[in-house]
This record gives C-alpha cells, structure tokens and sequence, in this order.
C-alpha cells in the first residue's frame, strides 16, 4: 500500500484501498497469535495534500474485528472505524531551541513527523499502527458484562450464582460486622 509523491497534485489526492489484514505483519501475527480475529479486509479511504516538504495523510480505515471478553471470555464481534492524520517528511526538519511544556528539547519524532524516503510513501506501518492503537486495551462485549463469580466460577450474565455477595476484603474487611452504639 503505497502513495506515489509524484501523484499527489496541487489539489491532492483521494484514494482508496482494500487490503487483505496478511499484508500488515503486525495484525497477521495478532491472528496468529489469536488476540484477535479480522473478519472483513481493511478498508482505507485517504486525502494527501502536499505542501513545503510535507505530506498531510488525512482519512479513515475501517474493518469488522472477533475478541475475546476481558470479563467473560465470551468471543463477540466489533466493528472498528480509525480516523487518522499522518504527517510524513522527505527530510526531518531541524526543531533545534524549540521545548515542550517542561522545557525538554522537542524531536520531529515527538510531534508525529514520519520520514520516507524516495518517490513513494510505505503506508502499511504507519497504518497498522493507528489499528492496534484503536483496539480496545480489555474488549468488553457489553458495557455491563458482569463476568465470572470469584468464587464458583460461573458466568454472572447468565444469573446469579448460589455463592451470594462477595465476602469484603482489604484492610476494611474488619470493620464489616462493627456496629455503632447509640446512646
């Protein structure tokens, strides 16, 4: 998946692409790996703009994604929508004096200048990257998943299980039988 430079004209350039998930290294060794299943090609719809030596990549990846419950284990399905704005640069300006907020030296990698060189643009690292960036760090399959009781192990979405309320732990768990006396 590449951008050739020499295309993008003074009004830009749209594009889109459907790439099969084994073109992205990364994302074919999460399914291998079994972190995630891909159940539809990554599709990309992009605008690059060229200007002073920068080219803008503005656009959006979308694909349909199978994980696994962090609580319940339940396998579900996702769809994924990325927007995303890619900054790549021939030649890596100089940001010597300039500093962030706590008065560190800024570096072109920090504010999200990539380099490239030669008349085409590799889009696929870049790309992979804003995918496992917007995967969910604990995929829930619904928002009030309730999980597995502690102690029996059985699934709370299906119903209550005979344990009954979790016994209090930590350093209050002293205090759950202590009763105030009113005078």
């Amino acid at each position: 998946m590449r951008v050739r430079v020499e295309d993008i004209k003074a009004e830009g350039l749209s594009l889109e692409f459907v790439e099969p998930v084994e073109d992205f290294p990364v994302l074919a060794e999460m399914v291998e790996e079994g972190e995630a299943s891909f159940l539809q090609p990554l599709t990309v719809c992009l605008r690059a703009q060229r200007t002073s030596g920068v080219v803008a990549i503005t656009g959006t990846l979308r694909t349909r994604l199978r994980l696994a419950c962090s609580r319940c284990l339940k396998e579900f399905d996702s769809d994924l929508e990325v927007p995303f704005e890619l900054a790549f640069v021939e030649e890596m300006p100089s940001l010597e004096g300039f500093e962030d907020e706590e008065g560190a030296e800024v570096e072109p990698e920090r504010v999200g200048l990539i380099p490239f060189d030669g008349e085409e643009i590799d889009l696929i690292e870049a790309l992979q990257e804003q995918v496992v960036l917007a995967m969910p760090y604990k995929p829930l399959c619904q928002e009030a998943c309730r999980g597995f009781c502690p102690n029996c192990g059985a699934d709370l979405n299906a119903g209550q299980c005979e344990c009954g309320p979790p016994e209090p732990t930590g350093k209050f768990a002293v205090l759950k039988d202590f009763k105030v006396r009113k005078p």
